[in-house]
């Protein structure tokens, strides 16, 4: 009898405990498609681009918000299937501590302050960082698809100091 109730007192903290888990103040519905094929991406001789946005005088930034050495680079859709007609690309990397949409510099020695890296669109809008944005390339199959952005140093604050001025970014591409 005594081990009865025990394993009842058990079993009645254990579904405590488990309601109190599941206390929920709504509902997020997680969606999606695993698609049969995709693109193959292009984007050099190595599994990595590189972008060089130059050496830029710290004078060339009057103000917060000044962008400097605005630089194209492209990525290549190849052998895209019939059913992939459009592609939104997503950069990840760590988010400037001043400005989150922007790319901040890689922590080094000498690294520059001040001063981040802004990813655009084709059309030179701000593309974010971190997250899906709406726009979208539309892409044709069995063609080379270019898929253009650009980067630019962009200063985080009024005050802009010389140094190194690297940084990384992952990029994936959600087809459709």
């Amino acid at each position: 009898m005594k081990r009865n109730l025990i394993a009842v007192a058990f079993a009645t903290v254990a579904a405590l405990s488990a309601s109190s888990v599941f206390a929920a103040d709504g509902t997020v519905n997680f969606t999606g498609e695993i698609i049969d094929q995709a693109c193959t991406v292009d984007i050099g001789t190595s599994d990595s681009l590189t972008v060089n946005l130059g050496k830029i005088a710290k004078s060339s930034f009057s103000a917060a918000g000044d962008d400097a050495s605005t630089t194209k680079f492209t990525m290549t859709l190849k052998a895209c299937p019939a059913a992939v007609t459009a592609a939104k690309v997503k950069f990840d990397g760590i988010n400037d501590a001043t400005d989150s949409s922007l790319l901040a510099l890689t922590s080094e020695t000498g690294v520059a302050k001040g001063v981040a890296i802004a990813l655009m669109t084709a059309d030179k809008a701000d593309l974010g960082l971190n997250a899906t944005n709406d726009y979208s390339y539309t892409l044709k199959a069995d063609v080379d698809n270019q898929l253009d952005f650009y980067a630019a140093y962009r200063s985080t604050s009024d005050t802009v100091t010389a140094g190194k001025a690297n940084s990384v970014a992952t990029f994936s591409v959600n087809y459709n």
